[in-house]
């Protein structure tokens, strides 16, 4: 049965095995952590998987802003709390924060979700969602709402990949998070060390199938990083990048 619960919370620990080479969690792991609690959310309030096939809908990732003032370390336990701050009949923002066990906050997440209709692949009318309106929470989000990604102009670098089998998710396209690994794979494990990740923004445009060969262009000046990834004529996805 739907509840009103109009913030979701789950709690973690940040195992070693999750941790990348500075000993944190990765961007991406994050990543897949608030796609995990925005579904587990949706489920509680009745907007969830099962009830969206019922009208052969399927929830959509379409944009993301991450902002963190640190990541959560090696077996440092953390929370993430998420809530829905608006919604029409296109599409729901839903937010989230980062806290430490201490309850110190790390950082917030901003999301895009789009609904769509899984056979003609066309976006679905969300009007009829009556969870989402009784849960939208006045609970503010201190980060700037996403901005529009515009094409990059000159490449300073240009990478290249083929999809495989462990890219893709149970759409049959690229998974989310794996756009976000290619796209971060684009700067060396040195690079990375040195310089923290202020702001990750990224919007996905058109989807991506096993096999297929796609083109990743980034276009960088000091510290602010803008990169595509291209399949062909059309782009997969945009990102910006602000280093520290």
């Amino acid at each position: 049965m739907a509840q009103v619960v109009k913030e979701h919370v789950h709690h973690y620990v940040l195992n070693a095995s999750e941790s990348n080479a500075r000993r944190e969690m990765p961007l991406t792991l994050l990543a897949q952590r608030v796609i995990e609690i925005a579904t587990e959310h949706a489920d509680i309030i009745g907007v969830g998987f099962d009830v969206m096939m019922k009208d052969n809908l399927a929830w959509v990732l379409s944009r993301m802003s991450i902002e963190m003032n640190r990541m959560p370390r090696v077996r440092e336990e953390y929370s993430i709390t998420t809530w829905i701050e608006s919604y029409n009949r296109h599409y729901s923002e839903r937010n989230m924060e980062i806290t430490g066990a201490n309850g110190e906050v790390l950082g917030f997440v901003r999301t895009i979700w789009f609904a769509i209709d899984l056979n003609k692949r066309t976006p679905g009318d969300l009007s009829m969602l009556e969870s989402l309106a009784i849960t939208v929470s006045d609970r503010p989000c201190p980060i700037e709402k996403q901005g529009r990604l515009r094409p990059i102009g000159e490449p300073t670098h240009v990478g290249e990949y083929r999809f495989r089998y462990s890219d893709i998710d149970f759409n049959n396209h690229v998974n989310s998070v794996k756009y976000m690994e290619l796209l971060l794979n684009q700067w060396p494990l040195e690079y990375h060390q040195s310089h923290d990740i202020a702001r990750f923004e990224i919007a996905y445009l058109h989807e991506t199938h096993f096999d297929d060969e796609v083109k990743v262009n980034v276009a960088q000046v000091e510290n602010v990083a803008d990169a595509e990834i291209l399949n062909e004529n059309a782009v997969a996805c945009r990102c910006r990048v602000i280093f520290k």
